[in-house]
């Protein structure tokens, strides 16, 4: 049988093996590795003479290692002591120096699991064996000693290695373990390693550093003198200075240095210790040791802060650990700033720490304490600065040509920040003094001789203005006092210097990048100081912007143009004329680059290379509508800015040039089409809303009629061309946005906009982004557009329903559905918000509402999507409150209320304010044979979870809607549930009475927890 399981594991593990015969190999080994008795033939055959194949005895040790684990207890005595005898009798007779090492490994593994099942109850001399193969000496020492380190290093990892996941039982038998290996055996096994690592070091270093790693693993728990003596620290130290063991005794020494100890007995060890005293002595250009060495700093200093958080009660602990603290300060300082950037990281936690301490210390200090505590302030803000800068002796790239190492870089910036933050807590005045110092001073360097500032020093000056924003908030955020008396704060001397220095023509890519980020981070400086804008203006519109030759550049400046363009409205009038002037070329839209069309229809068309300069667009059309402006310039400008555009359009359509497009590969044309009508929309975007700029100037400004004339371009490339996904996307885009500056006007163009094709061929995800709109101008254009929903309501009912009818195809396509529902619900709930439910049951509309009432009723039971469940609840709730009260509850009256957020009862919204509405007749019906049943029936049902968060949120909608029946229906509803509906689904008469009682007295939230109690006791009595 071993001859058959040796053959069976070549093929196998054979990749060039037939698969058929390999398949059949592979079950006879899981056959075996499986079977009773199978163990017994892996052994034999691991220890056979002569040796097995290598594939074979890993094979056998990993069947034993499955035995060990899963099966131990199952063995009798006489196997368990097999299998110690044969493995003890293989390690000290058989095995050979040239044991390949994944096979010594593994058998070390199996020795290690024996004695975790037999130490100490079955192998109490395990120890005394282990250590016997010390004693062997000849030529088998050297390899029982690394046997031996090798299993000491195992038992570690099995019992007490904290990275290792456990579960409550090994817990409790490693726990039992070290507690046995703690009586005795643990000083005998230190003392060996001991004797080796003396023995070893110059050696076999190799030796030495297992030696010393052990150490380092056991020092966490065992008696610490065992591994602290005087002798072994001497030595310890001594190889600090050894190239060949400084990095495992650096490990060595951070482990007992992080040992865990009360901190009285934890300060006694350090000053026994003496390491500040050692840390000079452990400089090197080595990036693996540098590390190593911050770790060790890491650990010490986030053990000193410990001990001096923690021994405020003792005076001479308390001075004695914040004086170590500051003798280890030049260390973090040193190797904080180190080049090697994982030596850095390692001192942020000790680095998070100390300055907790600091602001502690100067808190309990009092005054003066902060200037005492200046040079280390300054040293720690020095430090994260110089480490935020960008290192010139590497290579760099930025923006879309950023890889891994700037990544790695803006992620140590990024974590850097939060201490930089920190440090700025400890004394605010020292760090706006430094770094106001610092980032002026570079801007002055820069205005006097612009070849002595490198690139770096000027990112990092504008990087750290960028900074200092969240630093320096409040109303004197920029200056101080009013008029000619005013001073400038310290963020507003960086931001006057950053301008007036010109540093934006700083020839490095880096530099426009950020001068833009800041300009537009701080809109309320410019508000305070108005003479820097033209310079700014100035700075996006040339080469350093809007003009930049970097493509990433451009691209971030188009849309910082815009913010910044937005929220200084109120002063650029002044510039409209010039900047417009100087962006000409901007609104030209290019023939663009051939495009491919998607492959699935629901892929998102919009994200096209030319969405960064819709921007641009956006922010014509805001300076273009300034207050500072007369209407009649308004007009004149926006005339002269959609002119082109329109003539390009018309230009297209006439001449027919989108034929000349060959899709799905080769789309330019009718690309060209989308850009120009979503550039149109992105310009509308950037207006007002023409209903408030009416009533301020008591008329229609005249730019509304220019609006109209390009919206009538756009319906007739959309009634063309409305089988493109292209132009049915831009046209809606335009369409949505144009809805603010055009107001009621825009109501003549919904339904020539939807009947040119607007719907037709649409797919879900044009429905999912067209839903929301429909919803706005339902809400917007209330009661006027009552007609025109009429008939839009149908088409548009009819294409949601189909799309929802499609089938699923992956997970995408399952969003995409997901995302059609809400949006299909959210427009039904909107549809009554605006009390425009009316529509639902006209005599156009009404053939349709009872598949709006079992669509609603089907998204109720969908328990799979709890979202959708809670919108359809709640749109439920909406249609009692408009169709479902009793005549005696005055449906025409006031005492219905209106219910707002979240189902709730909004008694601010009496429906007597609202213009009488009509009876459903049978609503009623629907109400008790409908939704009353699924009340019950969801939360009910076994998929319904109460304590996962989304169904508690659907548990409060039904709540509101049982509260919201009962206000409709009043006592009927009362008598119907008592006497009809909850006899049927076996409820007691007590519990019964008690909900109903509840019902008629809770609000919403309190009926939720009533509900919640009620359902759980009808589950547990209905089991």
């Amino acid at each position: 049988m071993e001859e058959s399981l040796e053959r069976a594991t070549a093929v196998a593990y054979d990749p060039s093996s037939d698969p058929a015969i390999a398949a059949q190999a592979t079950a006879f080994c899981t056959q075996v590795q499986n079977s009773q008795d199978g163990w017994q033939m892996c052994l034999k055959l691991f220890v056979r003479v002569p040796r097995s194949t290598d594939v074979a005895r890993f094979f056998c040790l990993q069947t034993l290692e499955e035995l060990l684990r899963r099966r131990y207890t199952s063995l009798q005595p006489n196997h368990r002591m097999l299998l110690r005898q044969t493995l003890w009798n293989y390690l000290t007779q058989q095995m050979e120096s040239d044991e390949i090492l994944f096979i010594r490994n593994k058998f070390v593994q199996g020795v290690v699991l024996l004695f975790a099942n037999q130490y100490p109850s079955e192998w109490p001399s395990f120890f005394d064996d282990l250590l016997s193969l010390l004693k062997n000496g000849g030529e088998r020492q050297s390899l029982m000693v690394d046997v031996f380190l090798r299993i000491c290093h195992a038992i570690d990892d099995e019992i007490a290695n904290q990275m290792i996941a456990r579960d409550p039982k090994e817990t409790v038998r490693n726990t039992g373990l070290k507690d046995a290996m703690r009586e005795s055996a643990v000083a005998q096994v230190t003392s060996a390693w001991g004797d080796i690592l003396m023995s070893s070091y110059q050696s076999n270093p190799d030796i030495a550093n297992a030696c010393l790693r052990l150490f380092a693993r056991y020092v966490s728990w065992i008696d610490i003198n065992l591994v602290v003596s005087e002798s072994f620290v001497t030595a310890l130290y001594q190889f600090l200075g050894m190239e060949a063991l400084r990095t495992a005794a650096c490990d060595c020494l951070t482990e007992i240095v992080g040992k865990g100890m009360q901190p009285l007995d934890k300060l006694n060890l350090i000053q026994a210790l003496n390491v500040t005293s050692v840390l000079s002595r452990l400089e090197s250009d080595d990036g693996d040791f540098a590390e190593q060495v911050g770790r060790l700093i890491n650990i010490l200093g986030m053990e000193l802060c410990r001990i001096w958080e923690e021994s405020v009660p003792f005076l001479e602990a308390w001075e004695a650990s914040f004086a170590l603290l500051q003798q280890v300060f030049p260390y973090l300082v040193q190797y904080l700033g180190s080049e090697i950037d994982e030596a850095s990281a390692n001192l942020f936690p000790f680095l998070q720490q100390y300055t907790g301490v600091l602001r502690q210390y100067i808190k309990l200090a009092g005054d003066g304490a902060s200037e005492q505590m200046r040079d280390y302030i300054l040293g720690l803000l020095h430090t994260i600065i110089m480490k935020m800068k960008y290192d010139e002796n590497e290579d760099h790239s930025f923006g879309d040509d950023a890889g891994a190492t700037d990544a790695d870089f803006m992620d140590m910036r990024r974590n850097l920040k939060k201490h930089f933050d920190a440090v700025a807590s400890i004394s605010s005045s020292i760090f706006v003094s430094f770094v106001t110092s610092a980032v002026t001073s570079t801007f002055d360097k820069y205005s006097n001789d612009r070849n002595k500032v490198s690139w770096s020093d000027a990112e990092l000056a504008l990087h750290l203005v960028y900074l200092c924003g969240e630093l320096t908030q409040g109303p004197n955020q920029f200056a101080t006092g009013e008029g000619s008396s005013i001073t400038l704060a310290p963020l507003g001397q960086m931001l006057t210097k950053m301008i007036t220095s010109n540093i934006s023509e700083y020839p490095h890519v880096s530099i426009p990048f950020q001068f833009f980020e800041n300009v537009a981070r701080y809109p309320p400086f410019f508000d305070t100081f108005p003479q820097y804008i033209p310079s700014v203006l100035e700075a996006f519109v040339d080469q350093r912007g809007l003009h930049h030759e970097v493509n990433y550049i451009r691209i971030r400046a188009y849309y910082l143009f815009r913010q910044y363009v937005h929220a200084l409205k109120s002063k650029l009038s002044p510039y409209v004329d010039t900047v417009l002037n100087n962006i000409q070329d901007l609104l030209v839209v290019e023939l663009p680059a051939p495009y491919k069309l998607p492959l699935h229809a629901e892929e998102d068309t919009a994200g096209l290379p030319f969405d960064s300069q819709l921007y641009v667009y956006e922010a014509v059309g805001i300076l273009i509508s300034l207050d500072g402006l007369s209407t009649d310039k308004q007009a004149k400008l926006l005339r002269a800015v959609l002119t082109p555009l329109m003539i390009q359009t018309e230009g297209i359509m006439q001449n027919e040039l989108y034929k000349r497009d060959s899709p799905p590969d080769n789309i330019v044309f009718t690309l060209q089409l989308n850009h120009l009508i979503r550039a149109i929309g992105s310009i509308s975007k950037g207006f007002p809303d023409v209903d408030h700029v009416a009533k301020a100037a008591h008329d229609v400004p005249p730019w509304v009629e220019v609006f109209q004339q390009a919206l009538g371009v756009i319906a007739a490339v959309l009634e063309r061309l409305h089988d493109s996904e292209l132009i049915r996307d831009a046209a809606r885009f335009a369409f949505q946005r144009m809805v603010g500056c055009m107001g009621h006007d825009i109501l003549n163009h919904i339904g020539p906009l939807i009947t040119a094709g607007l719907l037709t061929n649409s797919t879900r995800r044009e429905l999912v982004d067209f839903l929301p709109f429909i919803s706005h101008i339902a809400h917007k254009f209330k009661p006027a557009i009552f007609p025109i929903m009429n008939e839009l309501i149908g088409p548009l009912l009819e294409r949601v329903f189909a799309s929802l009818n499609q089938p699923v195809e992956g997970t995408d396509d399952a969003m995409s559905l997901s995302e059609l529902r809400k949006g299909y619900l959210n427009l039904l709930a909107q549809i009554f918000n605006s009390d425009m439910e009316g529509v639902l049951v006209t005599e156009t509309n009404m053939p349709r509402l009872n598949t709006v009432l079992q669509s609603i009723l089907h998204f109720v039971k969908e328990a799979g999507d709890p979202s959708s469940q809670k919108l359809a609840f709640s749109v439920l709730s909406k249609c009692v409150i408009s169709w479902g009260a009793a005549d005696q509850n005055q449906i025409n009256g006031a005492s219905l209320p209106k219910v707002g957020k979240g189902g709730k009862i909004d008694k601010s919204k009496q429906l007597s304010a609202m213009p009488p509405k009509a009876t459903l007749p049978g609503f009623d019906q629907f109400i008790y044979g409908s939704i009353l049943p699924i009340l019950f029936e969801v939360p009910l049902n076994s998929a319904f979870d109460p304590k996962d968060g989304q169904c508690y949120l659907v548990m409060s909608e039904i709540a509101s809607l049982h509260k919201t029946i009962y206000v409709a229906q009043g006592t009927k509803y009362v008598e119907y549930l008592n006497s009809v509906y909850l006899p049927s689904i076996g409820c007691s008469p007590d519990a019964t009475q008690r909900f109903l009682i509840e019902l008629q007295q809770r609000d919403n939230k309190q009926l939720r927890e009533v509900l919640a109690g009620f359902l759980s006791d009808h589950r547990k009595a209905n089991r």
